[in-house]
């Protein structure tokens, strides 16, 4: 029995004819997905269980304890808002500078010291001469010693006329370290004779002192300082008067000569 044959022409036609009808299969998979999906949402609206056990799902996760960093920790700075004076008083306190030290050490040397003032000074009697005499009587120590030269015009009155040609002092002030011993010796020195060695040359003098009370050695520098102001500030009036009195002068000289001028000239016209 013999097996007919397909034609394959006729099996081709019948192939175009499917695809004139329309059909295609990847159209037919995308139908088919969207119909799937449509029953599935239809499906999640019927059954709200679903919903409830997804939205359920998030605060689990969120009961989870989160993991500590120190660096958020806020109970240490609770801490010290609750005690802050111990804060502070743990801190170190700030050491002082050399020169606050020092200037501190000057006030309080400056504030034991005591002054006294010298109203006659032996003649041609050295500062340290004199430091050399009352260094028995400062056993804590002389400070500064300041004496009051003559003046220039003595000095070169008393060589020119062949007497000693050595520095003479008026008076002067000495610092003693200890403001006790300093007014002790005034009142032990002031008007006994100077002594030291017999036949000395300043053995028979006697000592002129006084102690000043509340007087410091920066007052003393305080006065020298306006006196030395005031004597320039009278130096500089002097020559400004100076100066306009020679202006003055040239202008009437030029003024003299210019009339004189003027005189000549009408004269010979």
């Amino acid at each position: 029995m013999s097996v007919r044959k397909r034609n394959e022409y006729l099996e081709g036609d019948e192939s175009d004819d499917e695809i004139g009808n329309g059909y295609d299969s990847e159209a037919e998979e995308g139908r088919g997905a969207i119909a799937n999906k449509r029953r599935k949402l239809d499906r999640e609206q019927d059954d709200p269980s679903d919903i409830s056990s997804d939205e359920a799902e998030p605060p689990a996760q969120a009961t989870k304890t989160a993991p500590t960093d120190s660096r958020f920790d806020v109970s240490q700075f609770l801490a010290e808002d609750e005690h802050p004076t111990s804060q502070i008083s743990d801190k170190p306190p700030k050491k002082k500078s050399k020169d606050l030290k020092a200037y501190e050490a000057a006030h309080k040397k400056a504030k034991k010291s005591g002054v006294v003032y010298i109203s006659r000074v032996p003649p041609f009697m050295k500062p340290q001469t004199l430091k050399h005499f009352l260094e028995p009587h400062a056993p804590h120590g002389l400070g500064r010693i300041f004496l009051t030269p003559e003046d220039h015009t003595q000095h070169t009155q008393r060589v020119k006329n062949g007497g000693n040609k050595k520095k003479s002092f008026t008076d002067g002030w000495v610092e003693f370290t200890s403001k006790k011993e300093a007014k002790l010796a005034a009142e032990q020195l002031n008007g006994n004779i100077i002594g030291g060695k017999k036949g000395g040359f300043y053995h028979d003098d006697l000592w002129n002192m006084k102690y000043l009370r509340g007087f410091k050695w920066e007052h003393l520098t305080e006065q020298i300082n306006n006196e030395n102001a005031e004597r320039a500030a009278r130096i500089r009036e002097e020559v400004r008067r100076t100066r306009k009195e020679n202006r003055q002068f040239v202008e009437d000289v030029e003024r003299g000569k210019m009339l004189a001028g003027m005189e000549r000239k009408e004269k010979e016209k």
